[in-house]
């Protein structure tokens, strides 16, 4: 990828997730399907997503595919800016949601959440609220903001901007160097928030993914990139889930409820069928 600074089309991919958005505060009411706020919850991201299109075509941008990455949907096509194209549907395989990723030149995520175990994170969790612990790569500690990035940096396309929680904001920082971010609420607990109004939000985000591309541009933000051999490790939250994975092709149980999925190259760890990493996960 030739990077913002040197393409002339440039092209942005623009990954979503419901949690992260201003106002969306609880997983049973807002963010799972049937939520009594979660129609509103849609309409919140698709006006934070309209306003980073927004903010990108003003830096110069000229194409922005927008995905919808929250489990059962949280994009509002009707609501959608007329500009961005949208990748969604269910199911949608792994290939299907992340290998355009690297058809662009920069990606960006807008409404993201901390990993799980993070106290203040909130809606924290990492891929599935209901099934997962926590995952690691080469024993780190990873979210679903280290597990995009990493995905992107396979064929050298960086992470340059996110919008979500403090939490999420403050994981953003500590994996990827030189990343913009905007905290568009700070979490109180995992089903409680402080939040910034739906158009102060807006605002700050579309001025701050404006001013992120332009960063990149005089300074590019690296890829996020890991040296092999790869070990992703998954702590489900049941022995029973661990069970069900424990037998296949390349898995090895490291403990009760603790699996592993070994390879010299990263792409097959993270597109094991049994690693966790469902992009209707929730």
């Amino acid at each position: 990828m030739l990077g913002l600074e040197a393409c002339r089309a440039v092209r942005v991919y623009l990954m979503t997730d419901l949690e992260g958005a201003a106002g969306v505060a609880t997983h049973v009411h807002h963010s799972f399907p049937n939520g009594k706020y979660h129609d509103a919850s849609k309409k919140l991201l698709t006006g934070e997503v309209n306003a980073a299109v927004e903010g990108l075509l003003e830096a110069g941008v000229e194409d922005v595919l927008v995905v919808d990455g929250h489990g059962p949907g949280g994009i509002d096509f009707e609501l959608l800016h007329p500009e961005a194209r949208l990748l969604h549907g269910r199911p949608l395989t792994r290939q299907q949601m992340l290998e355009p990723i690297w058809d662009h030149d920069a990606m960006v995520m807008i409404g993201q959440h901390a990993k799980s175990g993070r106290r203040h994170g909130n809606q924290n969790h990492t891929l599935s609220s209901s099934e997962i612990d926590w995952i690691q790569i080469n024993g780190h500690a990873i979210g679903e903001i280290g597990i995009m990035a990493l995905w992107a940096g396979i064929k050298s396309v960086p992470l340059i901007f996110l919008s979500g929680d403090e939490e999420a904001c403050a994981e953003a920082k500590r994996e990827i160097p030189g990343i913009a971010t905007a905290a568009v609420k700070k979490g109180l607990s995992s089903n409680a928030e402080i939040t910034l109004s739906a158009p102060a939000a807006c605002n700050l985000i579309r001025r701050a993914i404006t001013a992120a591309v332009g960063a990149h541009r005089a300074k590019p933000v690296p890829p996020l990139i890991l040296d092999p051999p790869f070990q992703l490790d998954i702590r489900w939250k049941t022995t029973a889930l661990a069970d069900t994975v424990e037998h296949q092709t390349g898995c090895e149980r490291i403990d009760d409820q603790t699996v592993a999925f070994t390879s010299p190259r990263l792409l097959d760890v993270l597109l094991h069928r049994h690693a966790g990493l469902e992009s209707t996960s929730r």
